[in-house]
């Protein structure tokens, strides 16, 4: 990208054009550095909320960028207009390298990310959203708008012109006199574009229809088999930079909304629909006697519903999720139904309690750390199915947030439903699981008031914290040992079971700590 060509040397007296067309150069420069500055905030915020995203690490020159145009913005009415002129070349050249580099780290930012970002984040307003658009509408001008860039500006501006309904909750689109009016500055950044108005009026009607034949559309069923979000995507692919025409733009905008409401009426409904009956194909799976290709399509099915909740968790579900497990539920039910025997056996709270005589043990973690969050792995796991296989319990909706291990649903079964093997092991691999579910849920109370400013290391909620991250040390020992023992004794199947659960029970304990130590770090 080049930004410098618009320099100017000056020979003889400054006139008032000269002035002038520094001065437009300085405002576009300055706005170039409020959208790229804006779209860093960005990433780093996308850096903190999503740790997983990996987002390439780039030199940060803004500090040097804002000095130059400082002074640039102090020089411009004097008289050497010469340093001016230079002055806005380099701010310009640093511009251009620092824009390139935050190109480079959106590429990584699939759409999904940043739908997903703006969803979760709330504390940002309208003008975060408008400068993001600019950002990407400054690649735009060089680089085209299409594919991905593309569907993050559709989004960017969707979010921007919606506002809930206090009575119904559908979005609608806000003052469209004012939205037209932002949309209008976004098209002025294309000075380049020119279109025929008969063409783009045609456009328009293109969008429209869409809305009309949106609107005929009964339930989602509909929605999916029309191809109808496909088939508008597409369309709005092809228009590429004019989509950004105010015309074109407020039309799409509508549609955006328009297919938000449609979805929104009928997706919950329809998800827990679909949830429901996967998990009783789940349970019909630990009744019935399978073949070889049946037991293959129910790993696939397993693998897409883990799939399909990882993505509910993250308000990421699409239709074709929706339709696709739909398929798959209407496939597998009523040929697993045609060999279920009777209805599955559950474990009542009274398969829990002790015989009438028998001494009471105790069912209680051997830290009373842990006593809430073992209560609440207990009580989950009270209500499942005990003929059903470990892997399926754990998977069941009503136990899947808890994000335990088969090995772990097995030492509950020995402690709890049939006594066997070494109590005081399956106990503490309970114990360990518990001591997983505390560690998240601090770390996840931490990030949330990271951002303020009164919260210390000194804190309550650190020094839980703390207190948690040194039992968790004491945990990890204490696999190892087991794990030595499991494999002095020749059971390395054992062995690699406990690995596993040490290394989840690792990675939950290196987070919380991180969290605990970063400000004693900073």
């Amino acid at each position: 990208m080049v930004y410098n060509r618009s320099s100017t040397a000056f020979k003889g007296p400054v006139t008032v054009h000269d002035l002038s067309a520094q001065h437009r150069r300085y405002v576009g420069l300055a706005g170039r550095f409020k959208a790229g500055w804006t779209f860093h905030q960005f990433l780093q915020g996308l850096q903190k909320f999503f740790v997983e995203a990996e987002i390439p690490r780039y030199p940060s020159d803004f500090q040097e960028i804002h000095a130059t145009l400082k002074q640039v913005a102090e020089d411009l009415t004097g008289s050497d207009q010469e340093k001016v002129a230079a002055d806005l070349d380099r701010a310009a050249r640093q511009l251009a390298q620092m824009t390139a580099l935050l190109s480079a780290a959106d590429a990584r930012v699939a759409p999904p990310l940043l739908r997903q970002f703006f969803e979760r984040v709330r504390n940002y307003d309208d003008q975060i959203l408008a400068q993001m658009v600019r950002f990407y509408l400054l690649l735009a001008g060089e680089d085209g708008l299409s594919g991905d860039r593309l569907d993050k500006v559709d989004f960017l501006v969707t979010k921007l012109s919606e506002e809930i309904d206090p009575v119904s909750g559908s979005v609608l689109m806000r003052d469209r006199r004012r939205m037209r009016e932002i949309y209008g500055g976004f098209w002025s950044m294309f000075e380049d574009l020119s279109p025929d108005p008969a063409w783009l009026d045609e456009r328009r009607r293109d969008i429209d229809e869409f809305r009309r034949e949106l609107a005929a559309l009964p339930d989602l069923d509909a929605l999916a088999e029309s191809r109808l979000v496909a088939r508008y995507r597409e369309t709005k692919q092809i228009l590429g930079r004019y989509l950004l025409h105010p015309e074109v733009l407020a039309a799409v905008v509508e549609t955006n909304l328009a297919i938000k409401n449609k979805v929104r009426l009928n997706f919950r409904a329809e998800e827990e629909r679909i949830l429901s009956e996967s998990q009783k194909i789940l349970e019909l799976e630990a009744q019935v006697p399978v073949d070889l290709q049946l037991d293959q399509e129910l790993t696939v099915f397993r693998q897409k519903l883990e799939e399909f909740e990882r993505k509910q968790r993250s308000d990421n579900v699409k239709l074709e999720d929706i339709a696709f497990l739909r398929r798959q539920v209407e496939d597998l039910m009523p040929r697993l139904a045609r060999r279920a025997p009777s209805g599955p056996h559950l474990v009542s709270p009274s398969d829990l309690a002790p015989e009438e005589g028998a001494a009471e043990e105790s069912v209680g973690p051997s830290d009373e750390l842990l006593s809430e969050h073992y209560r609440q792995v207990v009580d989950a796991l009270g209500g499942t199915d005990n003929l059903s296989t470990p892997r399926a319990v754990a998977l069941d909706r009503e136990v899947y947030h808890l994000r335990l291990e088969p090995r772990e649903i097995v030492a509950f079964r020995r402690l709890h439903v049939t006594p066997e093997g070494d109590a005081a092991l399956e106990s503490f691999l309970l114990e360990a699981a518990s001591l997983r579910l505390k560690m998240n849920e601090e770390a996840a109370r931490i990030t949330e008031i990271l951002d303020e400013t009164a919260v210390t290391r000194d804190s309550p909620v650190f020094e839980r914290a703390r207190r948690t991250t040194k039992l968790g040390d004491t945990y990890v020992q204490r696999f190892g040992v087991l794990i030595e023992e499991a494999v002095r004794a020749g059971l390395f199947a054992e062995a690699q079971q406990l690995q596993l659960l040490r290394m989840r029970l690792i990675r939950d304990y290196s987070g919380l700590w991180l969290l605990v130590n970063r400000p004693a770090m900073s």
